[in-house]
């Protein structure tokens, strides 16, 4: 019972010491800043930005959405599954996430605006000292 009780320690110890020395999780190539042009993204105020936090938060002027259960959909795409808040309302949706060619992230079925498809240039945000 004693050498049980001592390779359980030791395997308890072993899984510890390895979680501390994983490394830490890529940030995915969609997260970031985005708006809809580059006068948008130096407008802090602008309804026509967007931020991606930690590989599954959504950031609008006004709505947040939460993603689950992303795949990749090709090289530089992916589907996720958006549970969303914006003005007093919850829903859902089925989107599309992708990078162009030409670097811009390109949004099909979002859950802000009017058209089905949002394409966003990236902002470079200068970092506060």
């Amino acid at each position: 019972m004693r050498v049980a009780r001592r390779f359980a320690v030791v395997l308890s110890l072993a899984a510890a010491l390895a979680g501390q020395c994983a490394p830490a999780l890529a940030a995915q190539p969609y997260e970031g800043f985005w708006a809809s042009t580059k006068k948008d993204c130096r407008n802090e105020d602008s309804p026509n930005r967007m931020s991606i936090e930690g590989g599954n938060r959504l950031y609008w002027y006004e709505t947040r959405c939460r993603a689950s259960e992303i795949t990749a959909d090709g090289r530089l795409g992916w589907k996720m599954k958006l549970a969303c808040e914006g003005e007093g309302e919850k829903f859902r949706s089925n989107t599309r996430v992708s990078i162009a060619a030409d670097g811009r992230l390109v949004m099909d079925n979002g859950p802000v605006g009017q058209v089905k498809r949002q394409t966003y240039v990236r902002c470079e945000i200068a970092k506060k000292r």
